[in-house]
């Protein structure tokens, strides 16, 4: 057995190791999955899960790839590969950029509803009023209660 066989069965076996103890953690609810493929305001997000998917595919052909060549050099991944994957993230990023420049890519409708009817309490007073995300302020009059 050649020192590079001992490498690979090193390397393999660290590899394996690394994966059973991440399987384990996600199991044993230590690493929480549950945002992986959500926005901000916790619905489901179309572009994550096809940049995660398309990334695992490309991924497992690569090492695919490695594992049936023989010969000691990386594969030559063709370009078209390159550029679905580059217009993969881009569609993630667009969708992103598109999610947090709208109320409603970041707040629950809850929310929304919440800040509107304090809002509108407010104004009532004669306030004038700059509501945000986080908070609610006022000049001019007193802050009235929350509406129930």
């Amino acid at each position: 057995m050649s020192i590079s066989n001992v490498f690979e069965i090193v390397i393999a076996g660290f590899l394996a190791i690394l994966a059973a103890t991440i399987i384990w953690l996600i199991l044993d609810n230590k690493i929480d999955l549950s945002k992986l493929l959500s926005e901000a305001n916790g619905s489901a997000s179309m572009s994550r899960f096809q940049l995660l998917i398309f990334t695992f595919v490309v991924a497992a052909s690569l090492f695919y790839l490695v594992e049936k060549n023989k010969e000691a050099k990386f594969p030559d991944i063709p370009p078209g590969v390159l550029t679905l994957l580059g217009i993969s993230a881009s569609t993630y990023a667009v969708g992103k950029g598109i999610s947090y420049s709208r109320d409603e890519g970041v707040t629950t409708p809850e929310e929304r509803h919440a800040e509107r009817e304090t809002a509108k309490a407010i104004s009532k007073t004669g306030a004038t009023t700059v509501v945000t995300p986080s908070e609610t302020l006022a000049t001019g009059a007193t802050i009235p209660e929350a509406p129930k």
